[in-house]
């Protein structure tokens, strides 16, 4: 389907090239392609063909066409493993997203839930990945939303992961750092982890107003303020094993406990520590398999180097007092069955 796509360039976007601007927020397309369709007239601006060096101003319209996919298919086989009046918790499979979004309209959890089985009220409380799989709470009306939302605002919840690595990963460790967009990727939700033994070498490159000891600080970059947020974050390596891979000799099956609930928290701080997550299309081996997952050109070599074709992370356990019954709730999910083939 052929959809209609108009831009309203703001003050903070204006004098920028119009290649410029259509590479860095749509990344998944290439700047020679923009230029490409620039230059063929299919990208206008207030309605008339424009050259790629042409400079935005303060409330021009950008209109380009796209043609929209037909909704994936996803995973449906999700389990209810625990329920009362208050809360739902689900064992998610990897391929089903949470909640609507992008492409996803239907084929989610929320969705499914809401029409298959009729819940009248529900709400996701964590959310989790469509690639990651595990649990997942649900609150079945406000008042639990409310309270349950506390609990994790709160870090009274207790979240154990695992997940899979490149590399040999040995060492027991905490990592604390600060988490937050990753400045100089052509992904635009990607985030970074700066470790806080580097940090001050990180605050030197750019003006900031960081100070001792505190929660979050920003940065000023290429006129924008960018958030770095305090991450916390517990590995415990359980299992190595021996591969053959074109870059690395081992993968390490990891524990993780959060104590901080930041986006990609685990994913960009194994990242930028040296171990990539298999199958990881963003923060794995390399964030062009992400772009090429998004041209529909990622092929079945990719996914071989990849060795998933998920991201290799699984929500295994959820504890924390049920704020209705005053109960403690403790939740797990076994390893799902493509991280025991890999492991085995």
């Amino acid at each position: 389907m052929k959809v209609k796509k108009e831009i309203i360039i703001t003050e903070q976007d204006s004098n920028k090239r119009i290649d410029r601007y259509l590479t860095d927020n749509y990344p998944h397309i290439s700047r020679n392609q923009w230029q490409e369709r620039i230059k063929n007239g299919n990208v206008l601006v207030n309605e008339k063909p424009v050259r790629n060096s042409y400079i935005l101003k303060t409330n021009d319209i950008i209109t380009f066409y796209y043609y929209k996919k037909p909704e994936p298919e996803v995973n449906h086989h999700f389990k209810i493993i625990f329920e009362d009046d208050d809360l739902l918790i689900i064992d998610k499979p990897p391929n089903l997203p949470v909640h609507p979004s992008g492409n996803y309209k239907k084929n989610t959890l929320y969705t499914l839930l809401k029409e298959q089985y009729n819940y009248e009220y529900c709400h996701p409380i964590n959310r989790i990945d469509r690639e990651t799989s595990g649990l997942i709470l649900f609150g079945k009306n406000p008042e639990i939303i409310r309270n349950i939302s506390k609990i994790f605002l709160t870090n009274q919840i207790s979240k154990i992961y695992y997940t899979i690595v490149f590399g040999k990963f040995t060492k027991h460790q905490i990592l604390e750092g600060y988490i937050g967009k990753h400045i100089h990727s052509k992904v635009i939700k990607r985030q970074m982890f700066i470790n806080k033994n580097s940090l001050m070498d990180f605050l030197k490159l750019y003006k900031n107003n960081y100070s001792d000891n505190t929660e979050s600080f920003t940065i000023f970059y290429n006129n924008h303020n960018y958030i770095y947020r305090y991450a916390k974050t517990e590995f415990i390596p359980e299992k190595i094993k021996t591969i053959e891979h074109p870059l690395y000799n081992e993968i390490t099956l990891i524990k993780v406990k959060l104590y901080t609930g930041r986006t990609h928290q685990i994913r960009a701080t194994l990242k930028d520590s040296g171990f990539p997550i298999v199958g990881d299309k963003i923060y794995g081996l390399n964030e062009n398999y992400f772009l090429k997952f998004l041209d529909d050109t990622i092929n079945n070599r990719d996914y071989q180097i990849l060795l998933l074709n998920r991201c290799a992370l699984h929500c295994y356990e959820m504890s924390f007092v049920h704020p209705g019954t005053k109960k403690l709730i403790s939740i797990k999910s076994s390893l799902p069955e493509d991280f025991q083939t890999l492991l085995k």
